[in-house]
């Protein structure tokens, strides 16, 4: 089944292979259990990877989460 859209036409199989791609891949691998919270971020995070979006999580990273700084006694 496809759809026309205004940008160009979107069919199901394209959907079904994006969804192998983006989410099995990485949600259904051996011994993976997700709460529904850790699945949300997981593919929050696995879309932004195939979107090639994944520099701006690095850049969010490096930003706000500092290293702290370490005393040295002795």
């Amino acid at each position: 089944m496809y759809k026309q859209i205004g940008c160009g036409i979107i069919g199901s199989g394209a959907i079904e292979s994006a969804h192998r791609t983006v989410v099995q891949k990485r949600m259904k691998q051996s011994g993976q259990r997700w709460s529904s919270a850790g699945a949300q971020n997981m593919l929050n995070l696995r879309v932004t990877y195939m979107n090639e979006k994944w520099d701006n999580v690095i850049k969010l990273v490096k930003t706000n989460f500092k290293q702290p700084n370490l005393k040295q006694t002795g």
